[in-house]
Parts: structure tokens; sequence; C-alpha cells
């Protein structure tokens, strides 16, 4: 790599801070913000991005940041929680439209014909440019500053533009790979959610046997009911699987207890009679498990990310299969939800004392539990239950004896566990396929970047 020349970015590219957008532009809707509060680990979570009003947006055209741009976070703090660090960087992908830079960060425009785009993102994805933004910022740990001036400084061995290229290929393969399997599990855990939804909450198809039927239809489901008759009759579980849907009544009954309609012969219990809440695990004062804290809990998807194995001090006990809710503020509006899926059948692990413990009981499996602790009406409710000081709120166990839930008979609740079983099973293999890739592109980065191992211009 001798021909590999030491150079500082700054040589490279040109610097663009974000805009100062007060408080005053926020809108309901129209162009979206790109704040350091919403950088993923290499990304932007677009759900959580404020918008612009588009009358006013128009003000910071200039600021736009297009498919591809690197963006370095300005301000933030330093190690040890490196997810909000100063020197963070992200690479703005695909389909999110219009999108704003904002204050607090840097977009760099490298010169295509010195610096390919992708690998100056993964030239400031190393260690080396980890610490170099911590050392060169200034400021105090929960407000630390990363001058423009400094960040032009830090330097790299830049390779020829070609090998460049065939690094970020490479790279950017694994890269491309794990964002799909992201993309794939967000797509199942959907599928999930929906047939959930359509069949223990709108009772889709006890509506379309009740149609069928010609039997009388509640007042206060005539809108649902008008709806369902308007989709294609072969898109309904009574076309599609006429013996599962002979299984659904063909009626409604009006339950006290829920202060609605449900399908007649279903039964009504509260969540805390329906599955196992905080269930008793044991595991000995010192023995030595695999343990989950709050930051491994995602707030989209249901894959832990990662544990350690330590002493038991005490905790919430969990067993394979469990499902970890987040029961403190802000963590639960968050969505922070996972399920247990790397202990084996006889183990037992353990997690913050902020996790409420949810598991299956008789028919119920994990894939109902997880889809309910998701289920937006069932957050909130337990959102609503909350107590204690401002910013340290907690759910309530109590919480789990004032819902309820609309169940059918063991064969049906058995029959949705089946098929969305394979949907979770999908996503666990993704999630470990996830975690390799990444293991494999985090022990490569470094070796490409510094030239230790080389590609071949060829592999284009």
């Amino acid at each position: 790599m001798s021909e590999w020349e030491e150079i500082g970015i700054g040589e490279l590219a040109t610097f663009r801070n974000g805009a100062g957008i007060k408080q005053e532009y926020f809108s309901d809707r129209g162009v979206k913000l790109a704040r350091v509060s919403d950088f993923t680990d290499d990304s932007i979570d677009i759900s959580k991005c404020n918008f612009v009003s588009k009358e006013h947006a128009i003000k910071w055209k200039s600021h736009f940041l297009n498919e591809g741009d690197v963006v370095v976070a300005t301000v933030g703090s330093w190690p040890p929680n490196w997810s909000s660090a100063v020197g963070k960087v992200i690479r703005i992908p695909k389909a999110l439209g219009d999108l704003i830079q904002n204050q607090n960060t840097c977009c760099i425009i490298p010169d295509n014909t010195k610096l390919d785009n992708r690998f100056l993102f993964y030239i400031l994805r190393t260690i080396e440019f980890r610490w170099f933004a911590g050392n060169s910022a200034g400021g105090s740990a929960n407000q630390a500053r990363l001058p423009v001036a400094k960040l032009k400084q830090f330097k790299t061995l830049l390779p020829p533009l070609p090998e460049q290229k065939a690094i970020a290929h490479i790279l950017g393969k694994l890269d491309d790979k794990i964002e799909l399997n992201r993309q794939m599990n967000q797509t199942l855990e959907a599928m999930a959610q929906a047939l959930f939804k359509s069949w223990f909450v709108d009772f889709d198809p006890v509506l379309d046997n009740t149609l069928a039927a010609g039997n009388d239809i509640p007042n206060e489901l005539l809108e649902m009911a008008e709806k369902r008759a308007l989709v294609p009759h072969s898109k309904k579980l009574i076309s599609k699987a006429p013996e599962l849907a002979a299984k659904f009544p063909s009626s409604f009954v009006f339950n006290e207890t829920l202060g609605k309609w449900i399908p007649e012969g279903w039964e009504v219990k509260s969540v805390e009679n329906a599955i196992h809440v905080n269930p008793s695990v044991s595991i000995k004062k010192g023995e030595v498990r695999k343990y989950v804290d709050m930051k491994a809990l995602p707030t989209s998807g249901y894959s832990i990310d990662g544990f350690i194995e330590k002493g038991y001090s005490g905790g919430a006990k969990f067993k394979q299969g469990d499902v970890l809710l987040a029961r403190i503020t802000p963590c639960l509006e968050n969505g922070k939800t996972a399920i247990v899926d790397f202990l084996k059948s006889d183990e037992a692990g353990f997690g913050s004392t902020e996790f409420i413990i949810l598991r299956g009981k008789n028919q119920i499996k994990t894939p109902f539990v997880a889809c309910l602790a998701r289920f937006e009406a069932f957050v909130n409710h337990c959102i609503q239950n909350m107590v204690g000081s401002s910013g340290r709120q907690r759910v309530q166990n109590s919480c789990f004896n004032s819902y309820f839930l609309a169940l059918p008979d063991h064969e049906l609740l058995k029959k949705f566990d089946l098929l969305s079983k394979p949907n979770f099973n999908k996503i666990t293999d993704n999630s470990n396929e996830i975690e390799t890739l990444t293991q494999l592109r985090d022990m490569l980065l470094p070796e490409l970047i510094s030239g230790r191992v080389r590609v071949k211009e060829e592999i284009l």
C-alpha cells in the first residue's frame, strides 16, 4: 500500500453545516427534518422526524439532503454513550423523500474525482475516526461539539479511486444484505400484526360469515360490515380457506365487560388471566446467567441487541420465548419490546428491573403475546396507567386486570400460532444473519480501509 497517500479529508470534499431551523417552523406535515436525535446506527429513523411546513422549507432548499449523502453529528455526547455521540456518521438511504439537514450536523460532499462517496462513509465508520472526533471535540461530555475546521483535519490513507470503489462495493454488499433483512423483518412483523388485528380486534372472519349467512349485523358494526362487503370475495378467509373460516362464528353478542359486540361463543378474559405476567423463574443469587439491559431492547422488531453474562443480583427473570416489555417512560412509549430467542429450553436469564415479562398460557403462545405487546390500544392502556413522578413513571401490574381480550376456542388460537410462528422464526433467522454479517463487516472494515487486506479493482 506504499502508493496510498495520507491526506486530510478537507482536501477531498466540501463541508456544509445544517440549517438552524426554529421550532416555530415545525409542522404536522411537510418536509422531514434530519436531526441528530433521529440518527440510527448508520441511517435515520424517519418515523421520529419533525416536519417543516412546505412553505417555509423552501427557504432551506440548499440544505436538502440527497440519497447517499454522508452526514456527521457535530454535537453530542462522547463515550460510553456512542449512540448519541459527537462524530456519529450516517448515510442517507433511498426513498426518503425530501429531507432537510438540521443544525448540529455537517454534510460532507466529496470531490468524486478524488474520493468515492461510499468509501468516505466507511472511512468515517472506523474506530480511528471515532477517537479523532472525541479527542477533537470541545465542551463537555453532555454537550461536546466538533468544529468543522477540526473535522477537515482528519487524515486517512487514500487508495486510488478504482480501489476505493472496490472496497466500498464489498462492504456495501454486506450492508445492503443487512438492510434487506431488516426490511424483511419489518414486513414479517407487519403481516403477523395484521392477522392478529383482523382475527382478534376487527373480527373480520366473523363479519364475513355473518354477511354470508344473512344474519343481523349490530348497528355498532354496520360501518365495519360495509367495508368488509367491499373486500373482494377472493381475498376473504371464507374463500381462501373455507374450512378454517367455518371455525369462526357467524353472529355477535354484546359483552358488558368490554362494552361492545364480540363473536358469539368467545370468552372475555383480562390480560392477567389470559397470559402469565411476570411468571416465577428460579435463579439463585450469584449464579452466572445471560443478562439483557434496557438499551438492548429494540423500538421496532423483536430482536435483542446482545447480552452479557454476569452473576444474578436482582432483576426481571425470563425464559426462552418470553416477551420483554419496557415498563418505564419513555422506553414504553418508544416501543421497546423484544422476544427472548437466545436461551436453551431449560435455561433462565435476567434483565433490567424495568422489564415486564409476558408469557403465553395454554394455547396462547409467543406470537400472540408479541403481537399484543405491540398492539397500539394495549400499549396506550399501559401508558395511561403509569404512575410516578414526571420522567420516571412506571406501568403497574394492576393495569393488566383492566385490559380485556375477546378470545376464541383453543383450536383457533392454535391455528393463529401455526400461521404466525413461521414469521417469527424467520425474523429470528434474519436477525441472527444480521448479527453474523455485522460482525463480518466490522472485522473487514479496518483491514480494508487500512490496506492490510487488498482487493482487486476487477471485483466491480
